[in-house]
């Protein structure tokens, strides 16, 4: 009798078909985790961009997931390790955002520990964007769930982060010293007791107690690390200066330069580590990706019956493709970025070759006599004759200056004379900008260096850079803008 052997086949077919369907979202959630493990070790390595393109995957795996504990659970601390890469990138409003999904995650999901972490991030976050009120609220609901779960470590980062990061930020020097205090005897380990140091040693300073900020100073200096060695010998430098001690303040200055350097060396160090764990971290994905193949293909082997394997394995063989295609795709679209990126420097680095052939007519469009006359002018400028001093070398004399509000008006007019009525265009372009803004493009136009500036501003090297992205953020409304502060001040 002949039978029909279409049914059988039909019925292995779709119980195929339901076992690979019910099981799509457990892969998707074993896949959102190993790609947020990645993400984690990637982190560690301080390769962020890396970190972020893994974390991305995930929560896009998550998200097309069922809202399950743990998927919502996932979701958050994929959110919140984004959220943190966005904002050591300077993307702010976008870490803002990633930092306040995690929170909506970690309620759903009632857990303490997620909710502590996503509100001291959201105030990281605010607080960059100098949104002090609100990062307030959020750093005091992260002290409420770290005290009421008792997590002694978390209480100590807080407190010394507080009076780092925010009661240094808002000018309160003691409610400061006192948070930075409360840190010390909860507890910190040892590089963190040395951040605690330096910080003590710079509120002391802002106070002017310059004997207690000596002290936490010199307790610093035990740390290894070149640059916070470099942040003490800074502050150091200017309590001298400050107590006329201008020998003194001369070698904390060398000593500052000697770890600036020392900094930029371990800094090309960590990128060959990064590099070389790089290839050791792909290695060890070829292997896993090995591993699973083989085990994946021994069990279908193992339960499956003939028609049932031969089945399977044409549905594993489809998935392969449409995976491959997506990887095909992705890898396009990072190529294409990548293109885009190139060509957006190549088109900045003309646009500064154009600006400076630009200044170039403009000084040799002026007749000998005018041009050396200007120079003159210039030179006799007590504002131009410092900064071209402290450029040459910083010594007693250098640092022995005092410039009048009439001196900078006289350097910016002499400014706008040689580069056509540059702060006039300045403030046409950025009408935001305050007087000590415009000084800061003027110097910045003539091709003073940072260390010069800062010197001139009488501000720490870290402070100058921070007003600096101030402006650009803030001033000039150019946050998406990929181009340095220079690079803008020389184009307009």
């Amino acid at each position: 009798m002949n039978t029909n052997p279409t049914p059988p086949i039909l019925v292995a077919l779709a119980l195929c078909l339901a076992l690979v369907a019910c099981d799509s979202s457990t892969k998707r959630l074993q896949q959102a985790q190993a790609l947020y493990k990645e993400g984690v070790q990637l982190r560690e390595q301080r390769r962020s961009e890396e970190a972020a393109e893994e974390f991305l995957q995930g929560l896009a795996m998550v998200q097309r997931s069922p809202k399950a504990t743990e998927t919502v659970q996932l979701e958050g601390q994929l959110c919140d390790n984004l959220g943190a890469m966005y904002l050591k990138h300077g993307l702010f409003e976008e870490a803002f955002k990633q930092h306040q999904q995690a929170l909506n995650c970690f309620k759903q999901v009632a857990d303490s520990s997620g909710l502590m972490n996503a509100y001291r991030n959201s105030g990281r976050a605010v607080r960059a964007q100098e949104q002090y009120t609100q990062a307030k609220q959020y750093y005091d609901s992260a002290f409420r769930i770290a005290t009421f779960i008792n997590d002694q470590a978390m209480l100590a980062d807080l407190h010394l982060e507080m009076g780092r990061d925010y009661y240094m930020e808002t000018g309160n020097f003691p409610k400061g010293i006192e948070s930075v205090n409360q840190a010390l005897e909860i507890g910190l380990n040892d590089n963190d007791t040395d951040i605690a140091h330096m910080t003590l040693g710079i509120l002391y300073y802002y106070t002017r107690d310059n004997d207690k900020a000596k002290s936490y100073l010199n307790e610093a200096l035990r740390s290894e690390r070149a640059g916070l060695k470099m942040s003490v010998y800074q502050t150091l430098y200017a309590i001298a200066y400050s107590e006329g001690d201008y020998q003194q303040a001369v070698q904390y200055h060398q000593l500052f330069t000697e770890n600036m350097m020392q900094a930029d060396a371990e800094h090309a160090n960590e990128n060959i580590q990064r590099i070389k764990a790089e290839y050791e971290l792909k290695a060890q994905q070829s292997e896993l990706e090995s591993l699973h193949r083989t085990r994946d293909l021994k069990l279908y082997l193992i339960i499956s019956l003939a028609v049932i394997a031969l089945l399977i394995i044409l549905l594993i063989v489809r998935k392969k493709i449409s995976d491959h295609k997506l990887e095909m795709e992705q890898f396009g679209r990072q190529v294409e970025r990548d293109q885009n990126r190139i060509h957006e420097l190549v088109s900045d680095m003309e646009n500064l070759i154009r600006t400076n052939d630009e200044l170039r007519r403009q000084q040799q469009s002026l007749p000998p006599k005018d041009l050396m006359a200007i120079q003159k002018i210039m030179a006799r400028n007590k504002v131009m004759a410092t900064a071209q001093a402290l450029s040459e070398e910083i010594n007693n004399d250098s640092l022995n200056f005092e410039l009048t509000d009439n001196d900078w008006k006289d350097f910016i007019s002499l400014t706008d004379l040689v580069f056509d009525g540059f702060s006039q265009r300045l403030l046409q372009l950025y009408p935001k900008l305050g007087p000590w803004d415009v000084r800061i493009c003027c110097l910045s136009k003539n091709g003073f260096s940072n260390q010069v500036i800062s010197i001139l501003l009488d501000t720490q090297t870290d402070s100058y850079y921070k007003r600096k992205t101030r402006i650009k953020q803030m001033k000039m409304d150019l946050g998406d803008d990929n181009r340095s502060f220079e690079e803008i001040v020389n184009a307009v």
